[in-house]
């Protein structure tokens, strides 16, 4: 006879498993993406080639922009799978099942495992934790520490010291710092510091809670520091200025590649940045959010103290993102285990119990964003679709989810199952559906918007010797490219040239076979044509004309082969 911790146990099993194959299918219905996701997935590859696991590269560079756990974790992969588009993406979709595990805990321990399993369900079928947690980047792996680190700061709140929490603790910061640097650190502190300042009597840390919490991060700063000294003295100091002063300071006073509003005015302007990002990234669930800040505790200090502990996981980071001059929506993914928790509560509490919430106002204005912002991004989707292709044929599906997902909004109603289509776990569901759908679209048009794979198709066919000639570029350098036709790796060199306009006549009167990728807006002339009738030797072997989503610009590519000399 089983058990009801048996019960229990398998349907969380059941829950993660379905979720690891949801995701990853959407991992595999698209290639990398430029520019971040190639970029992490080649300094993986000459981490592994050169066997210097202390300094990241890319293309033969200094990358300081990440320390190197998500490498570390990408190599495994690597060296298993080969360097292919799904072996970089693995470590992203376990570090999100990691995440999936903790929320749920959280859940369980403040509302019980019904709780845990509501939260569990809502946040894997969020559109910014599908998008983040299927991309080969630092985020999937970050997340995995972070929320780890949350769980233990709720159980040690609900169910006092254990044993185990130290050490939990200090691996799980650790890891977080060695995905993300100090931002690693900064939803544990944030929350941990937040209820001390708001919780008074309903929550109240233990002097002994300090020293633990501050003994693990001691602890944790001294396993990046293992790395940190020696990779730093490695670059002669450049990896700290880079890494710290641009990759973290830099990015707090000003906007960095134009990711947020410049000057004073255009910060002040961006504050409102992560409402609509929270609204749709956490959608459905984000309709609640509104009315369930402006509902009065009704049960006492129990409901008080759960509410502190929601405030504590999600409030602080928001906050600290929202002053931060640089921002993107995947920012503010720390906060997401805490707003999945709320969410979940919120509707358990008393969405599900009181029908008078239905007609309040305060839901009607969450309802109306979350509503409001679902519509937007299947308007984007299908705008961006057009542009591309010149029809809005592929945006349909994740359009239809997306507007079956508003309409069951619409019908939420108390006391229904959690999982129909009257109740968020439904409306979820038809979200993470209309997400599925989007990327598989994405996938179908990458023909429209990437040039590696057809690139790589022809070098690789055209013999044993021209398809080891070096490559390099001109007008156009993604990193999909160095990813797709994976050069040999050379400590100190480029495995991929970039050339400026006025070097190419130098380069076709080299000797030697080579090949260049050239770009050009569309419509514009392209300076090599001219080239190739002054010297036979270089010939054109294909070329296109592609959407750059990198740019938002039509351009037209080229590949050029030069001929040895005879």
């Amino acid at each position: 006879m089983t058990t009801p911790n048996e019960w229990s146990t398998r349907y969380l099993c059941g829950l993660v498993l379905v979720s690891f194959c949801f995701y990853l299918a959407v991992a595999s219905f698209t290639s990398l993406w430029d520019r971040d996701e190639p970029r992490f997935a080649r300094a993986a590859v000459e981490m592994l080639e050169t066997g210097d696991y202390l300094v990241p590269t890319f293309n033969g560079e200094l990358r300081a922009d990440k320390p190197p756990l998500i490498y570390w974790c990408m190599n495994p992969w690597i060296r298993g799978w080969g360097p292919t588009d799904l072996a970089v993406r693995m470590p992203s979709i376990l570090g999100s099942l990691v995440m999936a595990v903790a929320t749920f805990h959280i859940g369980r321990n403040l509302g019980g495992s019904r709780l845990g399993y509501r939260s569990l369900w809502l946040l894997m079928c969020m559109p910014i934790p599908i998008f983040i947690g299927t991309a080969a980047t630092a985020d999937g792996i970050l997340m995995a520490g972070v929320s780890v680190s949350l769980a233990v700061m709720v159980d040690r709140l609900v169910n006092g010291k254990k044993s185990s929490h130290f050490a939990i603790l200090s691996l799980a910061l650790a890891w977080a710092l060695l995905a993300k640097g100090p931002v690693g650190l900064a939803a544990f502190w944030l929350g941990t510091v937040f209820i001390a300042l708001l919780g008074k009597t309903a929550v109240r840390w233990d002097r002994r809670w300090w020293w633990e919490a501050s003994g693990a991060t001691v602890i944790a700063l001294a396993c990046f520091m293992a790395w940190g000294f020696p990779a730093n003295q490695q670059t002669g100091g450049e990896l700290l200025q880079v890494g710290l002063g641009r990759h973290v300071f830099q990015r707090i006073s000003e906007p960095l590649e134009s990711h947020g509003g410049s000057g004073f005015i255009g910060w002040l302007a961006s504050l409102p940045f992560y409402l609509p990002v929270l609204m749709v990234g956490a959608a459905p669930i984000s309709a609640l959010l509104i009315p369930g800040v402006f509902r009065r505790s009704t049960d006492g200090n129990e409901d008080r103290k759960t509410r502190v502990i929601l405030a504590g996981l999600t409030v602080p980071v928001l906050l600290l993102m929202t002053l931060v001059a640089t921002k993107l929506p995947h920012y503010i993914l720390s906060a997401f285990p805490g707003v999945a928790v709320a969410g979940a509560w919120l509707w358990s509490s008393f969405g599900e119990r009181d029908s008078s919430v239905w007609s309040s106002r305060s839901f009607r204005v969450g309802r109306a964003l979350t509503v409001l912002m679902l519509i937007l991004l299947a308007g984007a989707w299908g705008f961006a679709v057009f542009q591309v292709s010149a029809s809005i044929l592929l945006a349909i599906p994740a359009q239809l989810f997306f507007l079956a997902a508003i309409w069951s909004i619409f019908q939420w109603k108390p006391q229904v199952t959690f999982e129909s289509l009257r109740a968020p776990g439904g409306s979820a569901l038809l979200v993470a559906l209309g997400m599925a759908f989007l990327l598989l679209g994405a996938g179908w048009l990458e023909p429209q918007c990437k040039v590696a794979r057809p690139i790589k198709e022809i070098i690789e066919g055209s013999g044993s010797q021209d398809s080891k000639a070096p490559v390099s570029t001109v007008g156009f350098f993604e990193p999909s490219l160095l990813y797709a036709l994976d050069p040999p790796v050379l400590p100190g060199e480029p495995g991929m040239g970039e050339l400026a306009w006025d070097a190419v006549e130098p380069w076709s009167q080299q000797d030697g076979t080579a090949w260049l990728i050239s770009a050009v807006e569309r419509d514009e002339p392209d300076p090599i044509s001219d080239l190739v009738q002054k010297q036979p030797r270089v010939t054109k072997s294909w070329g296109k004309r592609i959407f750059n989503y990198s740019n938002g610009r039509w351009l037209d590519v080229s590949l050029w082969f030069r001929s040895a000399l005879r």
